[in-house]
Formats: structure tokens, C-alpha cells, sequence
């Protein structure tokens, strides 16, 4: 069945993508300031009149080719503002404003439609509104559907926010892959399966691989803003890798992974995926990370419960070098 697979084999290179981005990161901090706050935390904020504006902008990859299949391109609008949402909350941002961008290969109202639905439904949900976007019919170019959105925001408070050595790590549970690993989770499911209408250890493919990327955001803003959590980390493509942001240099991330969902261990059992390619490359159970004071772990998992989700101690705080350590429940450890 074509051997074992990794995220590389399947088309992307995490490594070079990360070069990508310091290439860019370095071009960027040749600019002169103008107000802008230091990289690398979940969004970029500019001061505009005295006013902290905050940006971001991310997409639903890969996903929408899955979706599109299941007919389920509604996911993929729902999608595109949960990522965002989600992200800029770890910096205390609270949206007011999102644009789209959706590029298709032909005047597909249908799927437009769905996806305008999909992005209607999750700005309803948050209460904020739809200024305007880019609708691109590249026929040439464009050979699936690609949706991507930004968010505007403003943010609450100052500085960033950062976890402190003796801080408990709780996670928070993810809905299934949300939208990032989607290139590796086709290869398997497509050139072993050749269908997602497929269930397979009584894991219905189709029913897990199209399901909507949860809103954390309300969440995260009211656990930072009410000091229960000290910082916050959005777990998306690269799985822990972006827990980084909230680490001083002095500290590291110690976690013990809780038992994957069962959609991971089907994905990993038909595609031969190690378990260290899996921690680097998929959420793995828990879409958020936040950190807390031993003194808040109670009231910080009873704000997670009243938002429907299920917190889960996984690690801790120690003194380091800014790096995170994952001890996987296959005795792996992955290092970020």
C-alpha cells in the first residue's frame, strides 16, 4: 500500500516551510518601526491613533478538497473564521471584522454559496460582521477551491502573554484534525481506501475528516482577561510546535499527549505513519493549550466545561531554554 507515510512523501516539507517564514520574518524586521509590535506571536498589531489594531489571515488548505467531495463545502466557510478567530485570541484579541478571499477554477455558484453560508453561520455565531472580500474564477491557474479569510480586531489590554515557570499545562479538546494536516490525511485515506466513504475500525472517515474546526475564541478571551490562564496557544499545523509562542526563553513545555482520538490512530495504523511524524504534524486530541497558576486550575476547568469543552492536565511549566518536549503514549518524545 505504497510504504509508510509522512507529511514530506505527501507534498509538504515542514522545514522548508518554517524557512519561509523567517526568510519573510527577517525581510519584515528590516522595516522601518512604524508602530508595529515584535514578531511572533499569533497575529501582528499596529497602533493607529492611539488604538492597538490587530490582523491575521489564514485559510482552510487541503480541506476544502475533502469537503468539496462530501459535499460539505458549508465546513469550509465555518472553517475560515474559526482558524482566525481562534488564533488572534491567544494575543487577547477580540474580532470585529473579517474579509474573505475564495478562488475557484470555474463559476461554481453552488459551492460559493455553501461556502458564503459557512462563513455567515461562524460570524453570526461570534457577532462579527462581513465587510467584504475577493471572489477569483481562475480557470488556468486554480485547480480546486481555495478559501481564505482575515480578521480584524482590537486588543484588549497590553503586552503578551506568556506562561511562568511552575504554570500548569491544560489542554483542551480538538473536534478531529480542525484544518491542518489534510495533505497527509488524504495520501492515506485516497491511496488506501480510495474513498472517504469508509469506515474503518467503527471510525466513519468521511463523518470525522469533514468536521468544523470548534471556536475557542470566546474561551480564550475570557480566560486570559480574567487572569485564569496566563497564556494561550492555538494547536494547529505542526501540531505542538506553535506552543513555542508562549514560552519565555527561560522556560520549557513538559507534556504527557493524553490517548489520541480514534481518527488518529486509524489514520496512523493505514498510512504506517510513525507516531513522532504524527505529534509533528496533527493535533492529535487537543486543539488549545492554555496555561494556568495551580491556584487557578479549578476555576480555569470549570470556564472550559461551561464553554463545552473538556479541559485535561497534560503537563507543566520548568526552567529551559524555550523549547517544548512531548512525551507521546507510544514512549516517543518529540522535541520543538
Amino acid at each position: 500500500m505504497g510504504g509508510s507515510w509522512s507529511y514530506s512523501k505527501s507534498g509538504v516539507d515542514l522545514s522548508a516551510h518554517r524557512e519561509m517564514h523567517r526568510y519573510v520574518l527577517e525581510r519584515m524586521g528590516k522595516l522601518e518601526d512604524r508602530g508595529i509590535e515584535p514578531y511572533g506571536s499569533f497575529s501582528q498589531s499596529v497602533t493607529v491613533d492611539g488604538k492597538v489594531i490587530a490582523l491575521h489571515i489564514d485559510g482552510v488548505g487541503t480541506k476544502t478538497i475533502v469537503l468539496k467531495k462530501l459535499g460539505k463545502l458549508r465546513v469550509a466557510g465555518w472553517d475560515c473564521v474559526a482558524v482566525n478567530v481562534n488564533d488572534v485570541a491567544c494575543d487577547n484579541v477580540e474580532p470585529v471584522a473579517l474579509l474573505d478571499y475564495i478562488a475557484l477554477p470555474s463559476s461554481d455558484t453552488d459551492s460559493f454559496r455553501e461556502i458564503i453560508d459557512g462563513i455567515m453561520d461562524a460570524a453570526g455565531e461570534l457577532g462579527v460582521k462581513l465587510v467584504g472580500g475577493e471572489t477569483a474564477i481562475m480557470p488556468d491557474l486554480v485547480n480546486g477551491i481555495d478559501v481564505v479569510c482575515m480578521v480584524i480586531g482590537y486588543k484588549k489590554g497590553s503586552g503578551r502573554y506568556r506562561a511562568r515557570v511552575g504554570d500548569l499545562v491544560v489542554g483542551v479538546n480538538s473536534w478531529g484534525l480542525h484544518a491542518n494536516g489534510y495533505t497527509l490525511a488524504r495520501k492515506i485515506v485516497e491511496s488506501t481506501l480510495g474513498s472517504y466513504n469508509a469506515v474503518i475500525d467503527g471510525v466513519n472517515i468521511g463523518e470525522e475528516l469533514s468536521k468544523p474546526t470548534p471556536i475557542y475564541s470566546r474561551l480564550v478571551l475570557e480566560a486570559l482577561g480574567s487572569g485564569y490562564a496566563s497564556a494561550a496557544a492555538h494547536i494547529t499545523g505542526g501540531s505542538f510546535y506553535k506552543a513555542k509562542r508562549i514560552l519565555p526563553g527561560e522556560a520549557d513545555m513538559v507534556i504527557k499527549a493524553p490517548e489520541p482520538p480514534p481518527i488518529f490512530k486509524v489514520l496512523m495504523k493505514l498510512g504506517n505513519v510513525s507516531p513522532l511524524e504524527m505529534y509533528r504534524v496533527f493535533n492529535m486530541g487537543i486543539g488549545l493549550v492554555l496555561t494556568t497558576s495551580r491556584d487557578n486550575l479549578g476555576e480555569l476547568s470549570r470556564l472550559i466545561e461551561e464553554h463545552g469543552f473538556h479541559p485535561y492536565v497534560i503537563g507543566e511549566i520548568i526552567e529551559g531554554n524555550g523549547l517544548v518536549h512531548v512525551i507521546t503514549p507510544y514512549g516517543d518524545i518529540v522535541e520543538y
